[in-house]
């Protein structure tokens, strides 16, 4: 959230305090963290859809769709920190790629979980 605050938005350091408290509450405790703890154990499919009896609206799904399509945008390209060549910025994401695999592409590999695992990818 504060990497894509930082490069679509005027003020930045808006993003912070209640607001950022929330998001971070929400990403390790909240309806988007318990969604994705019961896709990972089996209790849930995808299929299911964003609106789980008892819990609401889930959404992380159609956010992770959000921000990859926001990020692939052309307009928004950079250099790349090390080539030297313009990319999307989805290029310097690669949980957010992955996730957008799963999620929204429904691909179903064993490298996707390997991917999201591996404490070498760092997104921003």
């Amino acid at each position: 959230m504060i990497f894509i605050t930082h490069l679509l938005a005027e003020e930045p350091e808006k993003l912070a305090g209640p607001l950022l408290a929330d998001t971070y509450v929400t990403l390790l405790k909240g309806r988007n963290a318990w969604y994705g703890q019961m896709i990972a154990k089996g209790e849930l499919s995808l299929d299911m859809g964003d609106n789980i009896s008892g819990k609401g609206m889930i959404q992380g799904v159609s956010a992770v769709g959000a921000f990859y399509e926001l990020l692939s945008q052309p307009s928004l390209s950079i250099l790349h920190p090390g080539e030297n060549k313009a990319i999307a910025l989805v290029e310097l994401c690669p949980i957010l790629k992955t996730l957008y695999k799963i999620l929204i592409n429904r691909s179903k590999t064993t490298s996707n979980s390997t991917s999201i695992e591996d404490e070498t990818l760092n997104d921003p």
